[in-house]
């Protein structure tokens, strides 16, 4: 369930802070660059659930915890400390620690989609089906396997209900 809820916005961030962001710094695009810090500010709070997910239910929860998680742990601070740092640069117009921000974030990103093994082309993002079996299916084109059964219906039937 986290690789539909949440790569999709971390690899957002990756695409903006790896491909857009050069192409907007050399511009001084200060509109681009604000659209980037959107994209990075909204993975800081997918990163923790991320990483809590790759090791499975209540894994934050433990005492131990495993090397890979420490450090996914450690990036995602590195992460959220670079991008408040960016917003108030972008606020200044300062470019020279926009770019210095930009830099840190795309490196605790990198080092981050390693650990979690997401750094593949597509993001380790899985693509939804596009059949039309699955348009009408009241769960927002999802596979049914994907959507938790508790949610879909209740359980109770008008007519079990009335011989009550």
């Amino acid at each position: 369930m986290a690789k539909y809820r949440y790569l999709p916005r971390i690899f957002r961030a990756w695409i903006a802070v790896d491909q857009l962001a050069a192409t907007a710094i050399a511009e001084k695009d200060w509109e681009g660059l604000q659209v980037i810090w959107e994209r990075c500010d909204n993975t800081v709070t997918a990163m923790p659930l991320y990483t809590s997910a790759v090791e499975g239910s209540r894994s934050t929860k433990r005492k131990k915890k495993s090397d890979e998680q420490k450090e996914l742990m450690k990036q995602q601070k590195i992460y959220k400390e670079s991008c408040a740092k960016l917003e108030a640069a972008i606020k200044k117009k300062d470019i020279k620690s926009t770019e210095k921000e930009i830099l840190v974030i795309r490196d605790a990103l990198k080092i981050y989609r390693e650990i979690a093994q997401i750094d593949k082309e597509d993001g380790g993002v899985i693509a939804l089906p596009e059949d039309e079996e699955y348009e009408g299916a009241g769960h927002a084109g999802a596979p049914l396997g994907y959507v938790v059964p508790a949610f879909r219906g209740g359980g109770y039937k008008v007519s079990d209900y009335a011989l009550r």
